[in-house]
């Protein structure tokens, strides 16, 4: 088999022939970019149909299509994070079990084994995706894999985010897997030591992906140990490298005063869709922080502790308690300062990598920083090429940043951080994914840039990289409060979705149908007491808040849009005022039913009801709940586009307005360009839990259509009962 991705010259696999028997473990190892995650996503069938390259040769699964049979292939992807396909814990990792068709009434304890299998049985299987840190979104994708018991598992680095704990927790989990039957495993991992155990076979990938290594794991540790070594593979026992001596002036560091911080914490909000919002401690810093020129301060401390959080406070990305603790010196604040001085003061290597890429070009995406701080001269660009060189890019400068591997994005991440000279580098996990020569080239760079005169700050589990550290911040995650008393239910949200979009849609023709601005007047009244009623929260306990304030925002572009109708309906109707407020006020009947119902819609739910009360076909509703699932997302997405083009510099200027269009467009296009891609990693992670071939379905909860559902409906007819009746 041979692989060639769209937009790239050489292929990233070149005539892979191999054969894996039922029940065989094996450990796929290789320099970093050698196409292992691609050789995954091959033995999952996902080449050629969700992924667009040009494929030679095929891919089996005893005999047939690796996708044949739902659930016999399961994979964890590189990027777990881009894979959660739905809003709550317990129907994420139950969605692979729909697929097969395993009854709803086996799902709970077959969910709570597997959550438990990967240190997360703690968790309510209500809990909000949205809600858990890298670490535990990572291992949340792996209870979905095990929760399928697949024939085939592929684990795409399993531990790479995780603490050292937790690591062998997953381990654990994975090696009573495959010793539970006739099971194949395919781990891909660049620390190789704590696998050797687990594993009897040891593929090895060269740097242009070709097979150069295949037999018993600890023969091929034995007789190619050197070789192994040159290739950058982090052979067991080895010392880790020396970090590379980098060539003089190739990294610089405007010396500034320290970044410091007193003891802070980081609040985080999850608002439910009842309406309910829950804060928490999200992060804790313990001890005074200071980050002073020429060192390395490392935060360490269990997977879900909140390092990367404190990282993204300490950026002036997130509010601190107290409030403005952050500084830069002794007044600057980080969270006030304008994009270019931001990229000025610092900068961010954030924990996936993706995430901060804001062009289509390696080279430019190096650039880019420089270019916005006015610096694009030759000197320049000839320093960019040399930290390409370095980090092992080079022969990239040309391709999209967003095709290649995890491990290369990481390190054009760090390439991207250090060209302009910023006085702090905040790093999060910079050597995960690294091969020993890579990881040498990212310590070389970092000690460089130290020696330049920058302070680095880098959250981290690998020991290696503590063990150099000037000063070491340990974390834990701040105690979890008790959960507060139950708030009372809005009637609107006792109600089934079908019946929440059936009385939504009754607006439109309640609104068409309104003869005269007057009687259009008492439509609207009848709407603000059924939306009164229906927000409406009876029994004991706290209220739920913010109801009026969701409707109010939600109603807000429906307002304009009815200002502006009636605006331009007068002025070319020959300023006919009744003309013009029953035109307006139609509008406002159109969507006000939306602004009160709409926000109590739950996707996930939605799409239980379309398949199992109306009968739609299960694929396309599957896939538009998935879809609307993701679309509360987008406000994170926007909000980390405009983060990193800010820490970057080509954000939004206080000094130049113009700024503010460009930014807006170029965030705009960048919340497509990240929905896109989101989207197809959405298809991958979903087709490799069996949706691609799932042929008798079932659902994790039930549908029912209640008496409230026709009561919703009936009162929802009372608007068009009083227009027609107008009429």
């Amino acid at each position: 088999m041979t692989w060639r991705p769209y937009g790239r010259r050489e292929p990233v696999l070149r005539a892979v022939d191999l054969t894996l028997t039922p029940g065989e473990r094996v450990l796929l190892v290789g320099p970093s970019g050698s196409g292992k995650s691609t050789l995954l996503r091959a033995l999952t069938g996902l080449l050629g149909s969700v992924e667009a390259g040009e494929l030679t040769g095929s891919v089996t699964v005893d005999g047939a299509g690796p996708g044949a049979r739902p659930g016999t292939v399961g994979l964890v992807l590189q990027e777990p994070g881009a894979g959660v396909v739905a809003a709550t814990v317990g129907r994420d990792v139950a969605f692979g079990l729909e697929n097969v068709g395993l009854p709803r009434e086996a799902m709970p304890d077959v969910v709570r084994r597997s959550l438990a299998a990967v240190g997360l049985g703690g968790l309510d299987l209500d809990t909000p995706t949205s809600a858990l840190s890298g670490g535990q979104t990572q291992r949340l994708a792996l209870a979905g894999t095990l929760a399928l018991d697949p024939s085939v598992v592929l684990l795409d680095e399993p531990t790479a985010m995780l603490d050292p704990t937790c690591a062998a927790e997953v381990r654990a989990a994975v090696g009573a897997l495959a010793r539970d039957g006739g099971r194949t495993l395919v781990v891909v991992e660049h620390v190789l030591g704590p696998w050797t155990d687990l594993v009897g076979r040891l593929v090895v990938l060269s740097a242009d992906g070709r097979v150069v290594a295949d037999g018993p794991v600890r023969e091929v540790l034995a007789a190619e140990r050197e070789v192994l070594l040159g290739m950058g593979i982090w052979v067991p026992g080895a010392p880790p490298p020396e970090p590379l001596v980098v060539p003089p002036g190739l990294c610089t560091a405007a010396r500034a005063p320290a970044l410091t911080a007193p003891p802070f914490g980081v609040d985080r909000t999850t608002r439910h869709l009842d309406g309910t919002a829950r804060t928490v401690r999200a992060a804790q810093l313990d001890d005074p922080l200071a980050a002073r020129p020429g060192t390395l301060t490392t935060l360490v401390g269990p997977s879900g502790s909140g390092k990367s959080t404190l990282l993204a406070a300490l950026a002036g990305f997130l509010p601190t308690t107290p409030e403005a603790a952050v500084r830069v010196g002794d007044d600057t604040v980080p969270a006030d300062l304008d994009a270019p001085d931001l990229a000025r003061a610092l900068a961010w290597v954030p924990q996936w990598a993706s995430s901060t890429i804001v062009t289509d070009r390696v080279l430019d995406e190096v650039l880019a920083t420089s270019r916005a701080l006015g610096h694009d001269d030759a000197a320049t660009h000839d320093r960019a090429h040399r930290l390409l060189a370095v980090l092992g890019l080079e022969h990239l400068a040309e391709a999209d940043p967003r095709e290649l591997s995890g491990g290369e994005q990481r390190r054009l991440a760090v390439a991207a951080a250090l060209l302009h000279g910023p006085p702090v580098l905040l790093a999060d996990e910079p050597t995960v994914g690294q091969d020993r020569h890579t990881w040498a080239a990212v310590l070389g760079l970092l000690d460089a840039h130290r020696a330049a005169g920058g302070a680095v700050v880098a959250a981290t589990h690998d020991a290696n990289v503590v063990g150099r550290a000037d000063v070491v911040h340990r974390t834990d995650a701040p105690p979890r409060p008790p959960d507060p008393p139950p708030t009372r239910t809005p009637l609107v949200a006792r109600c089934g979705p079908l019946a929440l979009l059936a009385t939504a849609f009754l607006g439109i023709p309640a609104g068409v149908l309104s003869p005269h601005w007057s009687t259009t007047l008492l439509v609207v009244a009848t709407q603000v007491v059924l939306g009164a009623l229906a927000l409406a929260a009876p029994g004991d306990g706290p209220g739920p808040p913010h109801r009026l304030r969701t409707v109010g925002l939600r109603l807000l572009p429906g307002l304009f849009a009815a200002a502006t109708t009636a605006w331009s309906t007068w002025l070319l109707a020959g300023h006919d005022l009744d003309i013009a407020c029953t035109v307006g006020l139609r509008v406002v009947v159109i969507v006000l039913p939306s602004a009160v119902l709409v926000p109590w819609l739950d996707p996930d739910r939605l799409g239980d009801h379309l398949a199992q009360r109306l009968g739609l076909p299960d694929r396309p509703v599957v896939a538009t709940a998935a879809a609307l699932q993701r679309v509360h997302t987008f406000g994170a997405v926007w909000t980390e586009i405009g983060r990193a083009r800010r820490v970057r510099g080509i954000g939004v200027s206080a000094r130049h307005p113009r700024t503010v269009a460009a930014h807006l467009a170029a965030s705009t296009m960048g919340l497509l360009v990240r929905t896109l891609r989101a989207a197809a990693e959405l298809a991958v992670a979903m087709d490799a839990r069996g949706f691609a071939t799932a042929q008798r379905r079932t659902w994790w909860a039930p549908a029912p259509w209640r008496w409230g559902d026709t009561a919703l409906v009936l009162l929802g007819l009372l608007p068009l009962v009083v227009a027609v009746t107008a009429r």
